[in-house]
């Protein structure tokens, strides 16, 4: 029955628009609002990168260029490598305002929660420079705190101009719809990333 906000950082990968040294990470928010009975109405999960950088890490693996307007090399010209768009930089969702969103993000969940800055962060994968320490900043909203009775039928209002539209979806639905496919079908999963997870498993700590 509340609002959730969620803003996390992670290790430098996007530089400012004009520049090719990264600042901020791929820097994530999303935001969950409620419907009249409580349930998640509607979810927005995002990056401040055009792409998820998981993405080119797995085109890096399979060797499969990346799409473009994707990353940057190290140079700052655009790329089709994954290799080089892991040297270099991913670009922004929407340009500078994509690297506005990453700056608030940085914001909350480093600047004010004393987590190393995504500059200072080490990666996620791998053993280069132990814990990454970045943060993450929660605000959750009581709608009823505003003294605003008619959030619910607001919001319901809100959700069918959209979804009264032909082709138009709310967002979260696709991925709602896709967790209730899953749990009904089970989850697909390629025989190299099961040897890959069978080898890791095998290998001594």
């Amino acid at each position: 029955g509340l609002i959730g906000l969620c803003f996390t950082h992670a290790p430098a990968s996007i530089a400012p628009p004009g520049g090719k040294l990264p600042v901020v990470g791929t820097n994530p928010f999303s935001i969950a609002v409620p419907g009249e009975k409580g349930e998640a109405l509607l979810v927005i999960d995002q990056s401040a990168s055009a792409i998820a950088k998981s993405e080119i890490l797995l085109r890096s693996r399979e060797g499969v260029p990346i799409e473009p307007g994707w990353a940057l090399d190290a140079q700052g010209n655009e790329t089709l490598d994954a290799d080089a768009a892991l040297a270099g930089s991913m670009l922004p969702s929407g340009g500078y305002k994509g690297f506005g969103v990453g700056l608030l993000v940085e914001i909350l969940a480093a600047a004010l929660t004393g987590a190393n800055l995504s500059t200072e962060a080490s990666p996620f994968s791998g053993p280069k420079g132990g814990p990454p320490g970045t943060g993450q900043f929660f605000i959750a909203i009581d709608p009823a705190g505003s003294g605003e009775a008619g959030f619910g039928g607001a919001m319901a209002r809100l959700a069918a101009s959209i979804t009264d539209q032909p082709g138009a979806r709310l967002p979260g639905k696709r991925r709602a719809d896709n967790r209730a496919r899953i749990e009904a079908e089970g989850v697909k999963v390629s025989d190299n990333l099961l040897a890959r997870i069978k080898t890791i498993a095998a290998s001594p700590p």
